[in-house]
């Protein structure tokens, strides 16, 4: 468990110089989403990206897309991503939305230390290749209704390639 808990740290403070392709193909809103950031550390890989005039650390939304190199089961990447939250985002409310054998869908929102109160979509589906991750956050002052009902479908019609 301590491994996965310094893979999601690392997933998140490693700098990466050369870019991978994309696996998910989302559709995304109009604006011209860039790449804030991307980390990578052994298997894994994650890509922020973020709304124009916004960066990794001051953002009012975010796209996050990760792959971690590893199989394992939906479940087992919840346990260390509630231990994630636990540990930085008290207090949360976490709602499951979809869970199969090999995907899960959820929702949560909390306060968060480095990045205050956030509300997130995130989807995780096991692959042959490992685990994808693809999420949605905003600042809980930034997200009305209709934009959350927007992005809940765009991440539902999202397809791995």
């Amino acid at each position: 468990m301590l491994i996965r808990i310094l893979a999601i740290f690392f997933l998140s403070t490693t700098p990466v110089l050369a870019q991978t392709t994309e696996r998910w193909d989302l559709p995304l809103d109009p604006r011209d989403w860039k790449l804030a950031a991307e980390n990578r550390d052994g298997r894994l890989t994650e890509r922020i990206y973020v709304a124009p005039g916004e960066s990794e650390y001051f953002w009012n939304e975010k796209i996050v897309i990760g792959h971690q190199r590893l199989a394992f089961s939906p479940d087992d990447y919840l346990t260390g991503f509630i231990e994630h939250l636990n540990e930085h985002c008290r207090p949360y409310k976490m709602k499951p939305l979809e869970q199969e054998e090999t995907a899960v869908f959820l929702q949560w929102e909390g306060d968060c230390r480095i990045t205050g109160q956030q509300f997130e979509y995130r989807r995780v589906v096991v692959a042959k290749d490992g685990v994808h991750v693809l999420a949605y956050a905003a600042k809980l002052n930034r997200l009305s209704e209709a934009k959350r009902q927007a992005w809940l479908g765009i991440l539902r019609e999202a397809k791995l390639k």
